[in-house]
């Protein structure tokens, strides 16, 4: 009886999980911020081009569909959730021309669509919801080739750009954790440490240099969310996941 029970609540529990996975991804709207091709790493371009047009992705409970807008909309029409982590459809339909003219927004577009209108009958995509700071949501969604396209809920501030160039290794680390930071005008960056259950538990404020070290050895082993914002810009940051040993 005890085992019945305890499979019925597993089975609750997942379905919760499945709905709300779903009703997550169907309840925003989703930003681009980064797509994988051939795992090769491109960054949207920061310009006002792009920021004006609203570059995201969304669900359209009118029609059924998951759809698209970049440089141009587009719409998986009769979308099918079919299980916790993963969306179907037959095929993509463009329904607008391009709305670019900045060459590097064209490109970027044809890497974006790469992830969606790759060559296959029954296109699948597999999708993952992760919970950030400040009510912020991670949107990863990933093909049958592996490509993928990663969302934020919210639209980043344009200067947070340049810290989607940064490099943080060792990862997992032990004690001095480093960060490359991408040559900028700017003069100092914040980095801020969260536990697993959102508390800030470690700050610092670093001059903008190639590298930096953080010492971070008195932390207890465990996984944690680095925060890295510029001063004085509103919102948050950049967030990288790191495990310390």
């Amino acid at each position: 009886m005890r085992v019945i029970i305890l499979f019925l609540v597993l089975l609750l529990n997942n379905n919760t999980y499945a709905q709300t996975q779903e009703a997550q991804l169907k309840s925003n709207d989703w930003y681009v911020y980064k797509v994988v091709l051939n795992n090769q790493e491109y960054f949207t371009p920061n310009n006002g081009e792009l920021m004006g047009l609203g570059a995201n992705f969304g669900y359209s409970s009118g029609s059924n569909a998951v759809w698209e807008n970049l440089c141009g909309y587009s719409e998986l029409q009769n979308t099918y959730f079919t299980n916790d982590n993963q969306f179907e459809g037959f095929e993509w339909v463009s329904l607008a021309m391009t709305n670019c003219m900045i060459t590097e927004n064209l490109n970027f577009d044809f890497q974006f669509r790469s992830v969606f209108h790759y060559q296959s009958q029954n296109l699948i995509f597999y999708y993952e919801i992760n919970d950030l700071n400040n009510n912020i949501k991670e949107l990863i969604i990933t093909n049958e080739l592996g490509d993928k396209a990663y969302f934020y809920s919210t639209y980043l501030s344009s200067p947070s750009y340049v810290l989607e160039k940064i490099k943080v290794y060792p990862n997992p680390v032990q004690s001095v954790l480093n960060i490359d930071l991408p040559v900028a005008d700017y003069q100092n960056v914040l980095i801020d440490i969260y536990d697993v259950n959102g508390k800030k538990i470690k700050s610092f404020k670093e001059s903008w240099q190639e590298n930096i070290s953080l010492n971070i050895e008195s932390l207890p082993a465990g996984n944690y969310l680095l925060e890295l914002k510029l001063p004085n810009e509103p919102g948050r940051g950049h967030f990288v996941k790191i495990i310390k040993e």
